[in-house]
């Protein structure tokens, strides 16, 4: 329940994949408000704002909205404030937000502004700005600390184009947990079966979900409760001539039917990009060798 006598430190932002980035920010956050005697809150959006502008924007999320939420208020903060961004909130400028918005209506006593964070439709305002603002109207205004990865502050962006190069590895280690995409499974055109590889076909998943580089992965595919070694397959089967996009499971040791279950795949590495063979024989023997990979990948990582 929000409480309106509260006064509150609280940062602003979308928090897609509520990365190690994020959770840096959020620590900073508890601690200042620990420190001042005040709750902490962050305030999110629920949908990507530019879907409110542009129309026929179609983000692609680290996480699905509802995945988002829970994770931020799992967080350790006192309250995640969910703001539906509107054309009306496009239009403020960033004085009428700090002062009318965030002091006024939600009684934001210390604001810690993201390194990369920007809010008011004027373009070019930046920490100074907000700053000099919070003085005029007697808001603390903090600048936070960003989190390096490699010498670089972690971001949304930064893991999405992680996942775009197939680079598993470095994407994981930013968000500070295994990326991983859900749906239901359906029928396939059962080539994998016919091979001696057997695949979960992932249905229609959520449409603005990230979906990492085409290729061959490791991961862990988890379906009624149960979670096994798996070799996942993203692209369009060149070998077969395949004309769409699909994710396919093979999960090791394992035949039972789960067509229209849900399934919910963890991507552990990258094995190899996706190429086309000269014969389902040829492509058969590089599946077992994949497989391989697969199993002693999952034997050295223990899980």
């Amino acid at each position: 329940m929000f409480e309106t006598q509260s006064t509150y430190a609280a940062t602003i932002g979308f928090f897609d994949g509520v990365h190690r980035g994020h959770m840096h920010l959020l620590k900073q956050l508890c601690d200042i408000a620990g420190e001042r005697g005040l709750r902490s809150m962050a305030v999110t959006f629920p949908e990507h704002p530019r879907q409110i502008l542009q129309s026929d924007y179609r983000p692609r999320l680290l996480l699905a909205p509802e995945t988002k939420i829970a994770k931020l208020q799992n967080s350790g903060i006192g309250l995640c404030f969910h703001l539906h961004f509107t054309s009306e909130l496009a239009a403020m400028d960033a004085r009428s937000f700090m002062q009318d918005f965030l002091q006024g209506k939600l009684g934001v006593r210390t604001l810690l502004v993201g390194h990369d964070h920007h809010f008011g439709h004027e373009p070019g305002t930046d920490f100074e700005d907000y700053l000099k603002i919070g003085q005029e109207i007697g808001m603390e205004v903090i600048k936070a600390d960003a989190l390096l990865h490699d010498g670089s502050p972690i971001s949304s962006s930064r893991i999405r184009r992680s996942l775009d190069a197939g680079n598993i590895t470095a994407a994981n280690d930013m968000l500070g947990y295994r990326y991983t995409i859900s749906g239901q499974v359906i029928h396939g055109l059962q080539n994998g079966r016919r091979m001696g590889f057997p695949t979960a076909n992932l249905g229609p998943y959520c449409e603005f979900l990230q979906i990492p580089a085409d290729g061959v992965y490791c991961a862990l595919a988890t379906v009624d409760g149960e979670t096994h070694p798996a070799m996942l397959n993203i692209g369009y089967r060149p070998t077969f001539e395949g004309k769409a996009r699909t994710i396919e499971a093979h999960l090791l040791d394992f035949d039972r039917d789960i067509y229209f279950k849900e399934l919910t795949l963890q991507f552990i590495s990258f094995i190899r990009p996706e190429r086309k063979f000269f014969s389902p024989q040829e492509l058969a023997a590089q599946l077992e060798s994949d497989r391989e990979t697969v199993r002693q990948t999952i034997k050295d990582l223990a899980i």
